[in-house]
Parts: C-alpha cells; structure tokens; sequence
C-alpha cells in the first residue's frame, strides 16, 4: 500500500514540475497563433459592437473579435485574444439589430423579429467584401478598416 501511495505521489511532483515553464504551449491540431489587433471606423467614425471576422481560405480557419467603443478589436481563434495564424485573410465586419416586431400570442414560442443591417452590406461577407489582411511573423498585425457608405 505504502509503494502505490508513494508511486502517485511521485507522478505527482512530476507532472507539477512540467507546469509554468514559461515555454508556450503547442497543442496538436492547432496553428500557432500571433497577436492581431485593430480599429473599425465608418467614414472615420469608430463602430461599436460590429464583429470582425478574418477568414483564412488556405487554412479553412475563422478568427473573430468585437469593437468595444473606440472601434478597436482584437482577435480570438483558440483562447480569447490569442490572436490568428500566420497567413493571407479576407477580413468581414457585421453589425445588425433585432427588433421584436410582434409579441408571441403562445408563452412557449418566441416573439417575431425583424435584423437589421447596421453597417454597409457589401463588408458583411468576406467574399463581397474587399478588406484584406496579411498576418506576419513580427509585423505589427495592427489593422485599421475605415469603411465607406
């Protein structure tokens, strides 16, 4: 009994020993990714609450962010904020609105509404949309969209 207890004890200490090495973490399956931030701005004017959304044809991967009230973002692929792989993207910005147009007449089902686009529609889908991004190894992977009506 005394060897399986310390037997665990001992994988124990060795697996806390390979915690916090300040190495990053590779996880299979997973690109690596690069910080990537930025601003979205409609005729100069920063967008609050639009989704921004980069999309890797080449790697089949999405990496998306939301403007807080200065139009900036940052992008998340994996873990919040972790950034987006290396690579050319096809970058799309979206916000709309919901409004309950009628109310439910039955508690189980839910009200009729109506979404609204909020921003020129030709920036709502990466393929319409001609906003690019080049994600570099030691670039500043800072990107401003200033959209036009």
């Amino acid at each position: 009994m005394f060897r399986i207890h310390a037997t665990i004890l001992l994988i124990l200490a060795a697996a806390s020993l390979g915690c916090g090495s300040g190495e990053p973490t590779l996880i299979p399956g997973r690109s690596p990714t690069i910080p990537v931030q930025g601003k979205i701005t409609l005729e100069g004017t920063p967008i609050e609450g639009a989704t921004v959304m980069f999309f890797s044809e080449k790697l089949k991967i999405t990496s998306y962010g939301k403007t807080d009230a200065t139009g900036q973002y940052e992008l998340t692929t994996y873990e919040p904020g972790d950034g987006a792989p290396i690579g050319r993207y096809q970058v799309s910005v979206k916000k709309t609105e919901q409004k309950i147009i009628k109310e439910s007449d039955h508690p189980a089902l839910p009200p009729k509404s109506q979404t609204s686009e909020l921003l020129p529609p030709q920036y709502s889908d990466y393929e319409s949309s001609e906003l690019k991004a080049v994600v570099s190894e030691g670039g500043t992977n800072s990107f401003l969209f200033n959209l036009m009506p």
